[in-house]
């Protein structure tokens, strides 16, 4: 009952502001007494819209009542109007339902038989060599081969060259088909490349040398070289990156050089390398573990520990976090 008084009022003397205003009165009273009326108004009409107000906004209710009041002051009479129907539409209109996004379903039963755990085949290095190692079944152990597909290149050949000495003549067929085909792709690549190193452009040529001496160091690295063949492939990508880092000077040759001079027993060689590749600018988390391991070899076992630690400020590799852990 009090808000429709107050209602009323307010009503009233925005109507008798008006009429001041439109009266033959002079400009500046009756411009006076119209904002006088205005504000008593708005104010009167703040007072009726406060408790119709979400009980979030009643905590408060010094900024929301200036709002309020602020809002209907600058618009006169329309500003009132809409403030007040704009509340009582959203205190009184029902909110628009909306379609549920997601569907309630039961739990699922589970399965009237458990899984048998031993026909799933275990993709991690060494889940597949127990297999290869242990199984019964031929056929688990040619889809252990198959998904060292899934390995990275030099675990997956480390499992082929094991598999050779299985028992079966399917398994080691497979093994055999497998490693002759990594190694046919990269022999075939280095072959290419040499035909190309024949007549080389001049722009060309360093590039061809590179990847030739990185083909030559993979099939090494990988094991798909063996003996004396082996020997020849890293004294052939030795002998381009002298080359090339002789004209060049590229860290990434450096870096390589060195790996090549450790994995050949050339201690103070790939020492030097590595030096000089992080001298060129090679990030320290690539060449760190490089001189860990140098500084081993010369059982120089502070410099382990002083490397190791250097390497555990750059975010090493998940396989080194291992190693790090066990030296520090």
């Amino acid at each position: 009952m009090t808000s429709t008084w107050l209602t009323l009022l307010a009503l009233a003397l925005e109507a008798g502001g008006i009429a001041a205003l439109a009266s033959a009165l002079p400009a500046a009273p009756a411009l006076a007494g119209y904002l006088f009326a205005h504000a008593l108004a708005c104010g009167l009409l703040t007072l009726v819209l406060l408790p119709l107000l979400p009980p979030r906004y009643r905590g408060r209710v010094l900024r929301p009542a200036l709002f309020l009041f602020t809002l209907q002051f600058a618009i006169p009479f329309i500003g009132s109007l809409g403030v007040f129907t704009g509340v009582l539409m959203a205190l009184y209109l029902p909110r628009v339902e909306r379609d549920v996004p997601w569907q309630k379903l039961a739990i699922p039963e589970l399965p009237f038989q458990p899984v048998n755990m031993d026909q799933q085949v275990i993709y991690s290095e060494g889940g597949l060599r127990q297999i290869l190692r242990e199984a019964g079944s031929i056929d688990k152990r040619l889809k252990a081969l198959l998904a060292t597909r899934q390995m990275a290149e030099r675990d997956a050949v480390e499992l082929l060259r094991e598999a050779l000495k299985d028992p079966a003549d399917d398994v080691r067929l497979l093994a055999y088909s497998m490693l002759e085909q990594k190694e046919k792709a990269l022999a075939s690549q280095a072959r290419r490349l040499q035909l190309e190193l024949e007549s080389p452009e001049v722009d060309e040529e360093p590039r061809l040398k590179r990847r030739l001496a990185q083909v030559w160091w993979e099939m090494a690295y990988l094991g798909l070289a063996q003996g004396s063949l082996r020997s020849y492939y890293l004294t052939s990508a030795r002998r381009l990156l002298q080359e090339l880092t002789d004209r060049f000077s590229m860290h990434n040759d450096w870096r390589l050089l060195g790996r090549i001079e450790l994995d050949m027993g050339n201690i103070i060689a790939a020492k030097r390398a590595f030096d000089f590749a992080v001298e060129k600018g090679a990030p320290q988390e690539l060449i760190l573990p490089y001189l860990a391991e140098v500084a081993f070899l010369e059982r120089d076992f502070q410099r382990v520990r002083y490397f190791l630690a250097s390497l555990a400020r750059h975010r090493p590799h998940p396989r080194l976090r291992t190693l790090i852990e066990g030296w520090l």
